[in-house]
Parts: C-alpha cells; structure tokens; sequence
C-alpha cells in the first residue's frame, strides 16, 4: 500500500471538519520500508524516503512530491501506482516469463465484489514458479532519486456529510530502469466517494486508473485499482483506519494485487502523523510495507 493512498486515508478524515475557504501550504512527507519476493526468487527490500508539498486554496488541491529509494535489487520500479516488479532493467526476463505463462490476468475481475476467499483462490490460480533473477539485477543497496510527481485534487461535493474528491496526477520521467524507473510519463485519474457515520466515523471509497508509461523491453498494462477504507477520528485527535485495496496486474500473466492495511493516526491543529502496516496476499505485492508518514502545516 503507497504513502499516497495513506495521504488519502487520512485527508479523508480531516478534510470534511475543515472549510473549503481555507487556504494552506502543508509539507507532505513519509518514510517506508517494502519487503518480498514478489514475482522473483530474489527478494528485495526497498526503503522509501517522501518529500512533497501541498498547496490547498477553496476546493483545489496541487500537491508535488519527490520520492528517495534505497534497495537492493533493480527488479522492483517505483511507478505513480506504487513498488511494482517489472523487472527494471531485466524487463525482458519478465515478458518472457509472461510469455511462457501463456495466458494473462485481464479476464479476471479485479474489481468485482466478491468474497475475499474467492480473491486468494483466483491469485493462488495464476501463481506459478518464481521468475528466475539474473545475477546483474542483485546490485546490492544503493540511493537513487526517484521520478518527481505532481497532483491536483478537487472537491466537487461536500454536503450533509458525503464529500466527493476528483485527482489527476502525472509522474515527471527524470529516472530510467538504471534508476528504479521507466524512463517514460505515466499519467492517471481518481475518484473518491467518503460519507461521515454518526460523529466520528468515516467511510471511503477510491477508484482510480493510470496509463502507464512502457519499459524499453516490457510492455505495461494500465493500472486499474479500487480500495474501501474505514476511518475513526476521536475528540482527542487519535484516529484509526483500515483499508482493503485490488489493482489489476500492469504485467499480463501475474496475478491481481490485493492488500490490506492499517493505521494509527493524530491529528493536531496544524499537523497529522500517522504510522501504517499493510500486507500483500499475491505475487504483484510486498510481503509487507511498514510507513510513517507525516503533513505540518507551513501557512
């Protein structure tokens, strides 16, 4: 699960105690560490280091952000959707295991409600061995810069307690594979749908889609994800939420991507800090992510 639903989460639960008029500047930021073996027999664990501003006037929201990783693999490329195993610079390595898979994940439904049991049977069906690692993708740790993104959020309604938010995002190609990238744009959209309960409870839901930006030997899907979310903001400012997430694999032949996490959270006056643990149920995800993420008001 990415810092950037979490920054969802939990302007989900502040945003509709706070008046649209308002104009603010916050400092975004988080720090998170990813570990699996993904589609891989090599594992590989990412630190994440985020650092963005937020820029609020009436209803609109631009935010910028630029991510710092450090890893020990070059199989695992930071994406606008997230840590994604496309294999970096050993991408051909991938589309050959597709390949010879002989049959892709886009006839399943990512998104249909079903049972959560029929999501792991439907992964457990798709998974089959591990893509073998060349020797050049273990690279041991190092430090790159990430490609910068930039947001716009809008709210577009916010009445009797439901709140509607359009985003459009774009990630900046400054990275190739070499760098933990793609080397191209992506570009994407969201809808969120939230609704205050009683007086302290929250429900959300997310749906977003990202055209993805093709990696100079794999050819990526778009990326299609839902995800519901249930948050508690008490009069103490200490908060809690849960969160179930599904994304279409962006690499034909994986299984989907299904994860589910958890958050602690205080909100203040002017800054929130949350730390969040999620975990990843199919070969498309981290065993587990564990993040703290923070937002201080500037002005």
């Amino acid at each position: 699960m990415t810092f950037k639903r979490w920054v969802t989460v939990v302007s989900v639960v502040a945003v509709p105690w706070v008046s649209l008029e308002a104009q603010s500047v916050h400092y975004e930021g988080a720090v998170s560490v990813a570990s699996g073996n993904y589609i891989f027999t090599q594992r590989t664990t990412s630190w994440t280091l985020s650092n963005g501003l937020a820029l609020s006037a009436g209803p609109f929201t631009l935010r910028g952000s630029v991510p710092l990783y450090r890893q020990n693999t070059s199989l695992i490329a930071g994406l606008s959707t997230g840590l994604l195993p496309t294999g970096g610079s050993s991408g051909r390595t991938v589309a050959d295991s597709a390949a010879a898979r002989g049959r892709g994940a886009g006839g399943h439904p990512s998104l249909q409600v079903t049972a959560a049991s029929s999501y792991l049977q439907e992964a457990a069906s798709l998974a089959e061995d591990p893509v073998e690692v060349p020797t050049t993708a273990v690279t041991g740790y190092r430090m790159v810069v990430g490609d910068p993104s930039l947001g716009l959020g809008i709210v577009a309604l916010q009445q009797g307690g439901t709140s509607v938010n359009l985003g459009a995002g774009l990630k900046i190609p400054l990275t190739d594979t070499s760098g933990y990238g793609t080397g191209q744009w992506d570009v994407g959209g969201s809808v969120s749908l939230s609704q205050i309960v009683g007086r302290s409870t929250l429900i959300g839901f997310d749906v977003g889609y990202w055209h993805l930006g093709d990696l100079p030997e794999l050819d990526l899907r778009d990326a299609l994800m839902g995800s519901a979310s249930i948050a508690y903001l008490g009069r103490s400012g200490w908060g809690g939420s849960a969160l179930v997430s599904a994304a279409r694999s962006v690499v034909e032949g994986f299984a989907d991507a299904y994860t589910a996490g958890v958050a602690v959270s205080r909100v203040a006056r002017r800054a929130t800090i949350s730390v969040n643990l999620s975990l990843g149920f199919t070969e498309t995800t981290p065993d587990f992510s564990l993040g703290l993420s923070w937002r201080i008001g500037i002005s």
